[in-house]
Order: structure tokens, then sequence, then C-alpha cells
């Protein structure tokens, strides 16, 4: 996980992004008693996000193509205690910074959630214990061609006892208690591609940034810029090759996407070179790749940068 992970305050949600396309989002369910001028708080967050940290999904992102009309999603409940999880739709939409944020109402847009079904809608696991949810797709009628995407979201439920209202009401009636119940979810993107698609991405605006602590090391900030009607989606890779030496891997970032309709993204990579390496005096490579492929194979885009 790269430094440009970071919270950002969206009226009711807190949203925390994973370069792997996931979002966890923070809602908090307010219940307030109102009797006198002594609040309460009780912030239950630690076991929600445990919750949410100890599901399993995979795939992390669905793409219905051609005639496909059934995908399906495994969970697996990796950790040590049950967790209740609801199943949802939601809609976001990144920003240039890549960050995701929720839809406004009614803002118009090519949403998946419109014709793709799932079920089932809340899932309890015991530790170890793994769901299919299983996704149905039914296309509209003369659907027009395109990209829909919406995200489907996995909330950590809180426990029962933590959120039952009959608990708060039997406090003291000389109170005020107000309980903030965070909900955690995890989204992954939902796509269904209708007609010919394609897109191609390049490389820009190159920064190598030093950090402000003697440890925190050097970053690699650049965009990536997406043209055509798709999304794009794949891993930077990021080589160093001295002018008296081999090419040395020195930075990477898996599942990195570009959903429409942006035409570019800022990024940034952090920079692990191998200790003794000085980064000067060479030619930086920046590769950006469809996963699980080779240069050969699955290069999107390319670029080169020289380093005095």
């Amino acid at each position: 996980m790269n430094n440009k992970n970071k919270y950002k305050y969206n009226n009711n949600h807190s949203v925390y992004e994973f370069d792997t396309g996931r979002t966890v989002f923070f809602s908090r369910y307010l219940v307030v008693f109102i009797s006198s001028c002594l609040v309460i708080l009780s912030v239950l967050a630690s076991s929600q996000v445990s919750a949410a940290a100890q599901l399993m999904i995979s795939p992390t992102r669905i793409a219905f193509e051609g005639n496909e009309r059934t995908k399906q999603v495994n969970l697996i409940n990796n950790g040590a205690d049950t967790g209740r999880y609801r199943i949802s739709f939601v809609r976001r939409k990144m920003l240039d910074s890549g960050q995701i944020e929720a839809v406004e109402e009614n803002e118009p847009g090519m949403y998946s959630d419109e014709m793709v079904r799932f079920s089932p809608r809340q899932v309890t696991l015991q530790p170890g214990q793994s769901q299919t949810v299983r996704l149905m797709l039914r296309k509209k009628r003369d659907l027009k061609d395109g990209e829909y995407r919406s995200h489907l979201m996995f909330q950590a439920l809180p426990d029962a006892s933590i959120s039952d209202i009959e608990e708060l009401a039997s406090t003291e009636s000389s109170k005020v208690s107000i309980k903030l119940i965070p909900i955690v979810g995890i989204t992954i993107p939902v796509f269904v591609k209708q007609g010919k698609l394609s897109a191609s991405a390049s490389l820009s605006n190159f920064e190598i940034k030093q950090a402000n602590t003697v440890r925190g090391g050097s970053s690699l900030s650049l965009n990536i810029n997406r043209t055509g009607n798709e999304s794009i989606y794949g891993d930077v890779r990021i080589y160093f090759t001295p002018k008296q030496g081999e090419s040395v891997l020195i930075g990477q970032a898996n599942g990195v996407a570009v959903y429409l309709p942006l035409d570019k993204r800022a990024f940034e990579v952090k920079l692990n070179p191998p200790a003794g390496l000085n980064l000067a005096n060479g030619e930086l490579k920046v590769l950006y790749l469809k996963p699980d492929e080779s240069e050969k194979s699955g290069k999107i885009a390319e670029s080169r940068l020289a380093i005095p």
C-alpha cells in the first residue's frame, strides 16, 4: 500500500481507498436519547474494523463480457471470530487523485446494479467458514453499448448485543446517551461491458519525491492517462538501470485502475532500491502491465526517464 491511501470525510462517510480498488466505508449510525446535558460517547470501531479485515473476498473485481450471464464471489472468514455481513450495491466514482467517493443521488452515469442481481444479501460466517455469493445478469432490451459499473459492498455488521436499542434505553433517564456504531465495508467493482470496447494508456508527469524523514525514503509520482471507452486496470512496475550496471526492480503496485469517465489519474509508488544503490546517473523505466502478465504479453504503457 502506498501513501496515497488516506481518510477523506464525505457527508456521513469516511472513505479509505486500497490500491486493489477496494474501498472501506465507515457509516455512523447515531442513536440519541435526550434527557439532560451529560453526553456519553462510546466509539466501537475496533471490532467492526477487525471483522472487515478478516473477510477474504475473491475475486476483487467482476466483469460480465460477451454472453456471460452468471458470476460468483467467494467469501472466507479468515479470522478467529464469527462475522456478520450485509451485501448491497452502491454507486461510486473515482476522482483524479485516485480517491473513491459516493455518487450523489440522481447523478447521471452508467451503472451495473440496474441489471445485476445477487444472492444471498446477508451472511453469517463462523471462523474458517466460506460462502458463495452468486450474481446473475439480466440485460435490458436494446442496451446501449458501453461500460456499466457499480460496486458490491460487504458490510461488517456490529454484534447484535452492541447495537440493541433496548440496551441503550435502559441507561439512566437523567443522561443523554449517544452511541456511534461504525459499519465497516469492503467494495469490489462489478462491470457489465456491452459492445466493442477498448482503452489505451500513457504515462506522464513524473516526479521523484523525497520524504521529510530520514527513513521515509523516496517515491515516484506520475499520471496514468486513459483514452477510449473502457476503464483500465493494471500493475505498475518501476526499474532502475545505472549506466554501469543491470536493471533492478525498485518499485511496484498492483491493481491500479483508472475508471470511466476519468481520462487521467495521479498515482504515487514508494521506491525501495537495494541497499547501496544510488538512484543517480541512470534510467528509470516505468511499466503499466495487465495483471499477472509479463512485459512481452501484457504491456499497456511504458515510459523511460533519465536520472542525472
